[in-house]
């Protein structure tokens, strides 16, 4: 069975005989300091090093390497601490294998603090006779800095910012910006930037915000655009009522100051987090209320950090759960009893649907910054795992599907295909597989998809990265499950064969900010995938099938122009003869407020405008039309209205056949909507995993 983090806290008595090579000392006071470094280095080691190497420091092929045996020869361990210190950047070979990734420099660490860390692994997985002292450590790295180009003297002196708190200081290099400003223009940014900015304002998805070049732009600039956006996608933050004068002031100041360095977030922090509210044994074992569980849709209402489930049939809330800050992904276990909510905070909320009302039921925090999460079904248990993966820091967390309790940790940092190595990259998308026991995974930055297959008890038996190109986004499955495309910025979709396990097709394509797409069977090109973006306002078709229909495999079929730019959603049904495409990002009013409808088999006819923010009854703001929805038959489709709070946000159902209105849902309850999932939906993607 899977061993808890909390079983790694042995009794340090027994700490000494864990490993084969453990000393045995004679002397009863070099006995008590050996063990005293032993459990000193563990502790340390399950922070800093277990998320990389793992926690029985046998590492993860083509990533970490094993840290068994690493004694041997005399200047074994010598190498080892400069390593630690400097780091390693090469590609290290040993064992028959390869390992690509960077180990980061730890020059940081104090030399006891290293010196305990390398005891640990030293005795417990090889066959060291000795533990390593911090005078050890001392000499190494006098001798790292011996080697510095110009000797001592040129090392850089501490850096005056080094004893500051980070998430609250304010220095002379910027515009003035108080303690209070600081913290509060860095939660703002948090909150709305970094999606496209990065956590360390480097740029990712979008442009870099260093503070050299804030400088260079000027505060008035700066101003300038975050309020009214930008023709390349940046949202106009203030004229659409998001922020305030005084946050777009506050916001512009703190871009021209240093970047604040987040902490990371170790298992040991994640599990200390983990909540369980009602234990599995406490739970209802049946449905305790008439509601059908397929007709339900899911809204998650951002500002307020609750989903908002609602009824299909009757068209009525049913309740409101709170789940945490900025709710914004949801999925659901195969059987469709468990909602997972993933909050923009790093926080997943485990919600059952058997409850009446429906309630949170456990919660665990896997990050500071997150957007990516799937579930699936598996055999070891009926609800199977988790896979939630974040921005910051940049990891992924596999978790156990009725308790939401961690299991694994992996970190995502690495290099790229050029081997550059790069500090933030992000987990953009996780999707369950459908051909592997496991889930597809990508990382934006590196351009890695990692195909990670779980086993019994939790573990992750095996992990494939395939490299492709970087700036990978969300994506989604063809029709049959075989592939996964996911579009990228770096203008091309890449193709991934889930069965084979490897990329079959990176497309050439002007995809900037392209959604995750949807696929269907087209009457003319067969099995297609489709996707609009966010820069140009085209929906894309794109063949699927290398068998039936190989001459149009992997080629763009057709690109069709919609309404505007700005667009995050398209959606279609098995059922229905429609593709539905928003465009909530859009400068223009008329399209944001409104949605596109497109013939599936002839796009070629154009679109029909549908004024979904009109029919929403809603007089005043942006109302925002996102994420068409259908219903389980494919007979309806949902859309939210967002808008700021004080002005109230709606629901909007539309008739698939005769496109028109046929409800508004405009409770007080529905607050800043963002996104809406329909229960069934959500099932019948969670099934697709599950075992034959």
């Amino acid at each position: 069975m899977h061993q808890t983090l909390l079983r790694h806290l042995l009794p340090l008595t027994l700490l000494c005989c864990l490993g084969a090579g453990a000393p045995a000392a004679a002397d009863p006071a070099a006995a008590a300091d050996l063990e005293n470094r032993v459990a000193s280095g563990q502790a340390l080691y399950l922070r800093q090093c277990a998320t990389c190497h793992q926690r029985d420091g046998r590492g993860i092929d083509g990533r970490y390497p094993s840290l068994h045996d690493l004694a041997g020869p005399d200047d074994a361990p010598r190498d080892t601490v400069r390593t630690l210190l400097a780091g390693r950047r090469n590609i290290i070979e040993g064992e028959g294998r390869h390992y690509a990734s960077i180990m980061p420099a730890h020059g940081h660490l104090g030399n006891e603090t290293i010196a305990a860390a390398l005891t640990y692994v030293l005795t417990q997985w090889s066959s060291a006779a000795a533990p390593v002292s911090s005078e050890a450590v001392a000499a190494v790295r006098l001798e790292l800095l011996s080697d510095h180009p110009g000797g001592l003297e040129a090392m850089p002196g501490p850096s005056p910012l080094a004893g500051l708190d980070t998430d609250a200081y304010v220095t002379s290099d910027g515009p003035p910006l108080t303690v209070v400003e600081f913290a509060r223009a860095q939660r703002l940014y948090y909150g709305q930037c970094t999606g496209c900015h990065g956590v360390l304002r480097e740029g990712v998805g979008g442009s870099p915000l260093t503070p050299e070049l804030m400088r260079e732009r000027g505060t008035e600039y700066l101003r300038s655009v975050i309020s009214y956006g930008s023709t390349t996608g940046m949202p106009n933050w203030g004229t659409s009522e998001t922020l305030s004068g005084q946050d777009i002031s506050t916001l512009a100041r703190f871009l021209q100051h240093p970047v604040p360095r987040p902490p990371d977030m170790d298992a040991f922090q994640i599990r200390d987090g983990w909540q369980q509210q009602r234990i599995p044994s406490e739970r209802p074992d049946t449905p305790q209320h008439d509601y059908a569980l397929d007709a339900m849709f899911v809204v998650t209402l951002h500002d307020v950090g609750e989903i908002a489930l609602l009824d299909g049939i009757g068209k009525t809330l049913i309740a409101r759960v709170p789940v945490g800050a900025a709710p914004h992904r949801v999925v659901a276990s195969a059987s469709g009893r468990y909602l997972y909510v993933l909050g923009r905070d790093g926080t997943v909320s485990l919600v059952d649907l058997f409850a009446s009302p429906p309630e949170q039921v456990a919660s665990v925090r896997i990050g500071y910054e997150a957007r990516a999460l799937a579930a699936s079904a598996a055999e070891r248990t009926e609800q199977g795992y988790v896979l939630a993966g974040a921005f910051w820091p940049p990891q992924l967390v596999l978790l156990d599907g009725r308790t939401l309790e961690p299991l694994r940790l992996l970190s995502t940092r690495g290099t790229d295909a050029q081997g550059d190595y790069h500090p933030e990259p992000r987990v953009s998308d996780i999707t369950a597989s459908p051909r592997i026991p496991g889930f597809i995974s990508n990382v934006k930055e590196t351009g890695q998809v990692l195909l990670l297959g779980f086993g019994a008890d939790g573990e992750l038996p095996s992990l494939e990265a395939l490299q492709t190109v970087t700036e990978l986004r969300a994506g989604s499955l063809s029709s049959d499950g075989r592939y996964y495309l996911t579009p990228a910025d770096s203008n091309a979709v890449s193709v991934l064969d889930v069965e084979q396990q490897r990329i079959v097709a990176e497309i050439p394509a002007r995809v900037f900010g392209g959604n995750a797409g949807t696929s269907f069977v087209h009457a003319q090109h067969g099995p297609v995938w489709a996707t609009s973006t966010m820069v140009d306002n085209h929906v894309i078709l794109i063949g699927t099938d290398p068998v039936a229909h190989a001459d149009q495999a992997w080629q763009i079929l057709e690109r069709v122009p919609g309404p505007a730019s700005g667009s995050l959603f398209l959606a279609t049904h098995p059922q229905s003869p429609h593709l539905w495409m928003d465009t909530p990002l859009t400068a223009s009013a008329e399209h944001s407020q409104a949605v596109a409808v497109f013939r599936k088999d002839d796009l070629q006819r154009g679109y029909r405008s549908l004024p979904v923010g009109r029919w929403s009854g809603l007089t005043a703001g942006p109302r925002r039309v996102i994420q068409p929805a259908y219903s389980a038959d494919g007979s309806e489709v949902w859309m939210v209205v967002w808008n700021p709070q004080d002005l109230g946000g709606a629901v909007v159902v539309v008739d698939d056949a005769s496109l028109e209105p046929v409800a508004t849902v405009r409770l007080p309850d529905i607050i800043t909507p963002t996104r809406i999932y329909s229960v069934a939906a959500l099932r019948t993607a969670a099934q697709a995993d599950a075992p034959d």
